[in-house]
């Protein structure tokens, strides 16, 4: 089915946010648990940091999105305007604007989350702190404005969701003009926050197995970035329909915008779980060996008539707690060996 030939946008929005939202709700909250009771790998309790706050407020404003995206397609937005009544079409309309002024904080805001995990992985100097607030700070300076314009375009305001009143609205062609330069800089932001700390973190004094995971996932950010491309590719489509079907095909940037947002927050949560791999990982382990030495100890009886020797038994035993305490002390050392420690020469950036 072509993208544009869904009857209804909103239903399909609706689910996707919601989805996109219960999987980075698990992912940040995995991030507090391991932040909360793993200090350093460690099972003991702990802080968290500006750069988990932000995180966390972050999820509060995709929720925010999901909520009045599920208002409005109650409202019949992303459905055709010709299959709404006059009441349902300027309530739709109204959604439209809220929805669209509180989305785009949705994939802008979570690049403070990045900046500020790669704060406590690096620690980086006054320099590389100017260029990465600098970039993001004007970013959100454009996003503002954008979400502002949403408002500002017609006069009066109402006028935006209810033609039945005396106004006027700029071209929607000043809209798309702001859409299409906050994409692409949002874009430009997300494959530079992705491809720039990777050089950094592979300066790091850390096993080097560590520096490739932390610097994969946080790399794994340049999807958003191809999120935000497809997107800027489709915004042509999207106000030329805007401009005789406003209430259809907005549903579907949010979508994108949600998805741009939850992947950045997922990167940016990923190098903290290194608990949970590990554990996860721990626990697969043991699971193998005492199910091996199940094995050897079943095929041992058999050969020996049922009867278990002494020397067999000390075997079985030694070998389970030589797992087990394998699987236990993975929890003794994480990826997540955040503050790190940089090197001299990293340090004067």
């Amino acid at each position: 089915m072509a993208l544009w030939e869904a009857e209804d946008l909103g239903i399909q929005a609706d689910r996707a946010c919601w989805a996109l939202f219960a999987v980075t709700s698990v992912v940040v909250g995995l991030r507090v648990v391991c932040r909360m009771y793993f200090v350093r790998g460690e099972r003991r309790l702990g802080t968290l940091g500006l750069d988990d706050y932000i995180t966390v407020g972050c999820v509060g404003i995709i929720l925010l999105t999901c909520i009045l995206v599920t208002i409005g397609s109650h409202y019949g937005l992303g459905r055709h305007i010709t299959t709404l009544g006059a009441a349902d079409s300027v309530q739709a309309l109204k959604w439209n604007v809220i929805i669209s002024s509180v989305l785009i904080w949705s994939f802008s805001m979570p690049k403070f989350a990045i900046i500020a995990i790669l704060k406590r992985i690096l620690n980086y100097g006054n320099k590389t702190s100017i260029l990465f607030w600098g970039l993001a700070l004007s970013s959100q300076a454009c996003i503002l404005a954008t979400s502002v314009w949403w408002f500002k375009q017609c006069t009066p305001v109402e006028y935006g969701w209810n033609t039945s009143i005396e106004g006027t609205c700029t071209p929607i062609a000043v809209l798309a003009d702001l859409g299409y330069f906050t994409s692409a800089y949002s874009a430009f932001l997300d494959i530079f926050f992705a491809l720039y700390p990777i050089p950094l973190i592979m300066r790091l004094n850390m096993p080097l197995r560590s520096r490739i995971a932390v610097s994969v996932a946080l790399g794994l950010s340049a999807l958003a970035c191809i999120v935000s491309i497809y997107k800027l590719a489709i915004f042509g489509q999207v106000f030329d329909i805007l401009a005789k079907d406003p209430t259809y095909p907005v549903p579907y940037l949010d979508i994108l915008g949600v998805a741009e947002g939850a992947i950045l927050l997922i990167c940016a949560s990923l190098p903290t779980l290194g608990p949970v791999f590990r554990f996860a990982r721990g626990t697969l382990t043991s699971s193998d060996g005492s199910r091996n030495a199940s094995d050897q100890v079943g095929n041992n009886s058999q050969g020996h008539s049922g009867s278990i020797g002494n020397g067999t038994w000390a075997n079985f035993k030694g070998n389970k707690l030589d797992d087990l305490e394998h699987g236990s002390s993975g929890m003794a050392s994480s990826v997540d060996e955040i503050p790190l420690v940089p090197t001299n020469k990293q340090q004067k950036q």
